[in-house]
């Protein structure tokens, strides 16, 4: 018996292991679709509990019960939440989810099976080929009324002109299960530069897929320098000729004189990189303030030349012969495909050469998808696509799903997640406040964080709004606890005629959450992607000469009132070249987190470095990041979050951004880990490799 002793021991220790192992991750337990539901949907978001220990996920959809014809899957999900980039074929499919650790070591076993069946709408309404927009109108009203229902196109082309009123050629609402097939068709919106492609509102599961639109004329100018004269410093004075543009009614981009289709509408100009489509010009101030006011045609030299005099501006410093000069009408216009309290809209496999604005726009929603799209330059006389946003996306509960995109060319930021402050006009007791209507989203049950932004002060916990009250075209909000005394007492800025200064609510429940951005290309003006949100993923995109931070974490206090902190986000793997070269990468880096509040500079406020650590859990890792200007990653106002295994590299001699220069730089944060990042690509001499200034606890290598 004695010799049989460690062979028990051994055997018992397994078996503890095992019962160990079993308790240490339970298995996750799955929500949506629920098991034997049926839906219209073919790109349905998978979601599920999470899991306590849990670090990651993994998740497995097939056709059969034992998972070997394997639709898709996906590992090493750190958001409780998947979308199928391919559309799910007609038909029943399993799906199951495990958790995994810290290491990937040590997973759950598999939750229970679920499955979901894939159906066909029945009803097929057909659009023929050239049909008129009151036509394509007419037949999707029929679809509409007897949904569920395909609304098919021809693979043809569309012209929509005559019947278009308002912002966009197709605004429609309440819309539930219907399918927009477009079969690769061709819409050219015709004669309304300002008008945009389709608004939907108080809509739910609705899917657009395999379309192509553009515009004739375009929503933007461009123009070729031609003279610059920089006798006097404070005037910018140039003359510029119109471009030719192929593919359009006429041989050259839109008048900027005297076409009130353009100039009603036009907004502000900046330079482009002739060498590299899609790109800003290297130059820290390449976007600037014009107008039509300031444009005077030169018709004895050519119709299609101006000249340009913007009096009290120093931008004519970055304007040289050979430049070309970009200007985008986006004011009171409409954006590509824009929706309104809807829920689960998938736009699938779109292209679009051009927008008024941005592309795909939310705004109190909730899961947007945008699969295989892409925002492009249809040919070599493009430069610009969209004029705005790619992906914008304003207090919606669950956040975008954006994978296998493009956005080249757009006039502004690639992603943009955010809600809006809520200006305070008074304090009614330590238990009710009242707001403006201005962005007023807060409903029985949301929660918010109280925000002043001259301190940047954001008061913990977070409150519950147990009561809306409509109160003199104001809201009169009630909710629970009550804020404590010294912070009620320090609320002093309200109903300030500069709203930016007053105190703020920001409703937490709408912020995005569960957001994903994939495995997408990004070359704008602007940041790739700016983020107010928490738990998600920037994951495998490439940001190429995206002229701010490639990726951005951070409000805007001043004049935007735009977003709070992040929490709880992965930002990995990431390729990231030659981004951040104009003013807003300054002093930030082609990775950026800082949290602002607003500070008087001259006449106005504008952002500035808060002391609070609001940022939390953010987890930077496996990132590449090539030719920084100023510095790699900035690291300000965060607590407990990591910054591992990122490489740094370079093949330019010089930085497009004077200063220190620093690879890794972190400012008023908090048990902060910074370890096994590689410089040794980096040609360059950095100030510093890592920088570190007012921070405690921190790890580094």
């Amino acid at each position: 018996m004695k010799k049989n002793k460690p062979f028990l021991i051994i055997l018992c220790l397994l078996q503890l292991g095992a019962v160990w192992q079993t308790q240490a991750l339970n298995k996750p337990v799955l929500l949506a679709p629920g098991n034997g539901s049926t839906g219209y949907v073919r790109n349905p978001g998978f979601s599920w509990s999470t899991v306590t220990g849990a670090y990651s996920y993994d998740i497995e959809v097939a056709t059969d019960t034992g998972f070997t014809q394997m639709l898709t899957s996906r590992q090493n999900l750190y958001i409780t939440r998947f979308v199928p980039v391919n559309a799910l074929p007609a038909g029943k499919v399993y799906w199951r989810v495990r958790a995994r650790d810290t290491t990937a070591t040590d997973s759950s076993a598999w939750s229970s099976r679920f499955t979901y069946i894939v159906a066909a709408p029945a009803r097929v309404y057909t659009i023929p080929a050239g049909a008129s927009l009151k036509a394509f109108k007419d037949t999707l009203r029929k679809a509409i009324s007897n949904t569920p229902a395909v609304l098919k196109l021809a693979s043809a082309t569309y012209t929509f002109d005559a019947g278009i009123t308002g912002l966009f050629a197709i605004d429609t609402a309440n819309v539930n299960d219907l399918i927009i097939e477009g079969n690769n068709a061709n819409i050219i919106i015709r004669n309304h530069p300002q008008t945009g492609f389709m608004k939907l509102r108080n809509s739910n599961r609705v899917a657009i897929r395999q379309l192509t639109v553009d515009w004739d004329p375009l929503p933007h100018a461009l123009l070729d320098v031609i003279d610059v004269n920089k006798t006097n410093p404070n005037t910018l004075d140039v003359r510029v000729r119109l471009r030719q543009v192929a593919g359009q009614s006429d041989a050259y981009y839109p008048a900027i004189f005297n076409n009130p289709s353009f100039t009603n509408h036009w907004s502000w100009a900046f330079l482009l990189d002739p060498a590299n489509r899609g790109s800003l010009k290297k130059v820290p101030r390449n976007v600037f303030g014009l107008s039509a006011d300031d444009v005077t045609p030169l018709f004895d030299i050519d119709p299609y030349q101006y000249h340009i005099v913007h009096p009290g501006s120093s931008s004519g410093q970055y304007f040289s012969k050979g430049d070309i000069l970009a200007i985008v009408a986006r004011d009171n216009v409409g954006s590509f495909i824009s929706t309104y309290n809807c829920v689960d809209i998938t736009c699938d496999s779109i292209i679009n050469y051009a927008s008024p604005i941005g592309c795909y726009y939310s705004y109190e929603g909730s899961e947007m998808k945008v699969l295989n799209c892409h925002a492009a330059l249809k040919d070599t006389t493009r430069y610009v696509s969209a004029n705005a946003d790619g992906v914008h996306c304003r207090a919606n509960l669950v956040g975008p799903w954006i994978e296998n995109c493009s956005f080249v060319g757009n006039a502004d930021d690639g992603v943009a997640l955010y809600n809006k402050g809520m200006f305070v006009m008074a304090k009614n007791s330590t238990t009710s406040v009242t707001v403006k209507p201005d962005f007023m989203n807060l409903a029985k049950g949301h929660t918010f964080k109280l925000y002043i932004p001259k301190t940047g002060f954001v008061a913990e916990p977070a409150f519950v709004v147990d009561t809306v009250i409509v109160s003199g075209g104001n809201y009169r909000i009630n909710f629970s606890p009550a804020i404590p005394a010294d912070d009620y007492a320090a609320m002093t800025d309200l109903g300030l005629a500069d709203l930016q200064q007053n105190v703020q609510l920001f409703n937490v429940s709408l912020r995005n959450e569960k957001f994903m951005i994939h495995n997408n290309l990004f070359t704008i003006r602007g940041r790739g992607s700016i983020i107010r949100s928490a738990k998600g993923m920037v994951s495998n995109n490439r940001y190429y000469r995206c002229s701010s931070p490639a990726v951005a974490f951070y409000n805007e206090a001043a004049s935007w009132t735009n977003g709070l902190y992040s929490r709880d986000a992965w930002i990995q793997n990431n390729d990231i070249q030659n981004c951040g070269f104009d003013n807003l990468g300054m002093k930030a880096g082609s990775i950026q987190v800082v949290f602002h509040k607003i500070v008087k500079l001259g006449s106005s406020y504008q952002d500035s470095i808060a002391l609070n650590r609001q940022h939390a859990n953010l987890f930077i890792t496996g990132n590449t990041i090539r030719n920084l200007s100023q510095h790699g990653i900035t690291l300000f106002n965060a607590s407990s979050s990591k910054v591992l295994n990122n490489n740094f590299v370079s093949d330019i001699t010089t930085f497009p951004l004077t200063g220190a220069h620093y690879g890794i730089y972190l400012d008023r944060t908090n048990a902060c880990t910074i370890l096994n990042n590689q410089f040794s690509g980096e040609i360059r001499p950095l100030t510093s490799n890592i920088h570190v200034t007012n921070s405690t606890n921190v790890v580094s290598q």
